[in-house]
């Protein structure tokens, strides 16, 4: 199985997936809805949470992002993110200076971790930093450990990107309950992206 790139530079270059249902990718209609709307992030640093295939991060950075995060719990997948990486950069490196970092822990330490990288940032990368969420479904938790943890302090002023369905996972009324405020919602089946922006008004 493959995954297509949709837009930008690497515009119908293949990502691999690995074998086995371990990932669940975002679908392709609801990666092109979001994309569609943003079509350029040059400048932007792109932080996947729960990457899995890291179709979302790869698309990030084929649209200009200057750095993408790609963070992925488990050791299998992160195997083939890596090649993914490194055939994309090699592909590319004469088309852009955007670079790709893989890691390996859960979401919830490499949020904290990265904290103290976006800390260092300017005001202008700060908010052009984008958080995507995008764990298992049924794994609530890790959406509010991580929500929480971007809210307790109000140390992040960039977008958060929510993605869920409302029967495996949350409904978007979640989010509101719990104080974000929507900027925009793209839907696509029963699956949506809900993008919020902080500080929340």
């Amino acid at each position: 199985m493959s995954i297509k790139i949709l837009g930008g530079f690497a515009r119908g270059q293949f990502l691999s997936v690995p074998k086995g249902d371990t990932i669940r990718p975002t679908s392709v209609m609801l990666r092109r809805r979001i994309y569609d709307y943003y079509q350029q992030l040059d400048g932007a640093v792109f932080v996947d949470l729960c990457s899995g295939s890291g179709a979302m991060g790869f698309e990030a950075w084929s649209r200009g992002a200057d750095l993408v995060y790609l963070n992925e719990v488990s050791k299998h997948v992160l195997k083939t993110l890596d090649e993914n990486r490194e055939n994309f950069i090699v592909k590319n490196q004469h088309k852009t200076s955007g670079r790709i970092v893989c890691s390996h822990t859960t979401a919830e330490k490499f949020i904290k971790h990265f904290r103290s990288i976006y800390e260092k940032f300017d005001d202008e990368a700060k908010k052009e930093t984008i958080i995507f969420l995008d764990p298992p479904y049924s794994i609530k938790d890790i959406y509010f450990n991580i929500i929480k943890f971007l809210t307790e302090e109000s140390w992040y002023f960039g977008q958060l990107w929510i993605e869920s369905d409302p029967k495996k996972g949350l409904p978007h009324s979640t989010w509101s309950e719990l104080g974000l405020s929507a900027e925009k919602i793209f839907e696509q089946g029963e699956n949506y992206i809900y993008v919020t922006i902080f500080p929340q008004s």
